[in-house]
């Protein structure tokens, strides 16, 4: 049984500021000239802030709009550069300072986020992060297809899927949990030792945090 110390980090909010979904589809719909999709996109977010479409319809809507039909290689390679462009340089440095310091100890790392894989596993890979649990995005022969594949790794769902990723309900060992918002709150507080993270890139106790 693996008993190392388990270490589990969001992603938007959490290692990098803000959010990277809207840029990265953004930034991509722009590089291919899908104006149609750039000109739904705050129907589809205003749809969502107004709780008339639920999250997961609406980012499943987005990305059918952005990606249906483009090759894997080509949403590859954009999200390569992203990660180095846009992700880099908004990490929370002492963030991914705690991140390294997991990683040195040997520690389990797993990046858990509601962002689909066509962005998060390169951005995983680029911190040097091998386990990555996020949403999933149907695909058929080397394109994406844009719909969502199971849930949408958010909330109740996040923890279900690492609980899945892990393959048991409790961890053995020592946990920690990094997250930022709401919807991260059923992973923090499984873990031994839930973080919340601040706008400023510091953290505290979830049990001390007003939310």
């Amino acid at each position: 049984m693996d008993r190392r110390a388990l270490a589990v980090f969001d992603l938007d909010g959490t290692l990098v500021r803000g959010d990277c979904f809207l840029p990265f589809v953004t930034s991509y719909a722009r590089a291919r000239r899908k104006y149609r999709a750039i000109l739904a996109l705050p129907i589809h977010v205003g749809l969502y802030a107004a709780r008339i479409t639920r999250d997961h319809v609406a980012k499943e809507r987005v990305l059918v709009s952005v990606l249906r039909g483009e090759p894997k290689t080509r949403v590859a390679e954009h999200a390569a550069g992203f990660c180095e462009h846009w992700v880099r340089p908004r990490l929370f440095e002492n963030v991914v300072a705690r991140l390294r310091e997991h990683q040195k100890a040997g520690d389990r790392v797993v990046l858990l986020s509601a962002s689909p894989e066509v962005y998060v596993v390169p951005i995983a890979g680029m911190l040097g992060i091998n386990e990555v649990v996020c949403t999933r995005v149907r695909s058929t022969a080397g394109a994406w297809d844009g719909k969502l594949e199971g849930n949408n790794c958010k909330g109740e769902n996040k923890l279900i899927a690492l609980r899945e990723h892990l393959g048991q309900e409790t961890w053995p060992g020592q946990s920690f949990a990094y997250g930022d918002s709401k919807s991260d709150l059923p992973v923090l507080r499984w873990a031994s030792e839930g973080l919340m993270v601040k706008r400023d890139g510091t953290w505290e106790q979830v049990s001390d945090c007003r939310v």
